[in-house]
């Protein structure tokens, strides 16, 4: 059974980031902490990462971040870990090299190029960790409409298209982690001969 020990969040830290939205990421911190998953983020005190490490924090659960020392002003005071570093390079490394699985709530241009670094990485076959996407109300529904673009001009396999989960909510975020810790180990190695048939 792969291992599940701690979730990589992706989400935005906008001041201005509406209360459902807010909310979203308190559910999806708290349900981590209840099944004792780390959560592993950007380390911030704000916006859907600050509501998500207070509620996980709330929950009795572990919270780990990696920050950039541009904004240590407002980096969460309460972690159990917290790793600063010089650039976005080192930091995007931080967050997926700790995590099991990945979620992706709603978010800006940080958010979106850690989706799009993962998703690469699944695609050059570097791991097999699930990558759920939260599409809260259509919130990604653009995005999800490009790609099925891509698929149709051949410019990407629908198998890569096929590793992002998409779900609707945080349950399903959870079971998506809990149906993928399941899985025997070889359902989840990569397949090298797919991978250089293109």
């Amino acid at each position: 059974m792969p291992p599940v020990n701690a979730v990589t969040v992706y989400a935005a830290s906008s001041t201005r980031a509406p209360v459902d939205l807010l909310e979203l990421a308190r559910a999806l911190g708290w349900g981590l902490a209840e099944r004792r998953w780390t959560v592993v983020y950007g380390g911030a005190r704000i916006g859907l990462m600050g509501a998500l490490a207070d509620a996980a924090l709330s929950a009795g659960g572990r919270v780990e971040g990696v920050i950039l020392d541009t904004f240590a002003r407002v980096a969460h005071a309460q972690l159990h870990t917290l790793e600063t570093v010089g650039d976005m390079r080192s930091r995007k490394a931080g967050l997926a090299h700790r995590g099991d699985a990945y979620v992706v709530l709603p978010g800006g241009f940080g958010t979106l190029e850690e989706l799009s670094e993962i998703l690469v990485e699944r695609q050059l076959a570097l791991h097999e960790k699930p990558l759920v996407l939260v599409n809260h109300q259509g919130f990604w529904d653009p995005l999800l409409t490009q790609l099925d673009r891509m698929v149709a001009a051949d410019l990407v396999a629908s198998r890569y298209r096929a590793q992002i989960t998409v779900v609707e909510d945080v349950r399903g975020a959870l079971e998506a982690i809990e149906a993928y810790a399941l899985k025997p180990a070889s359902e989840t190695a990569p397949d090298l001969d797919k991978l250089l048939a293109g």
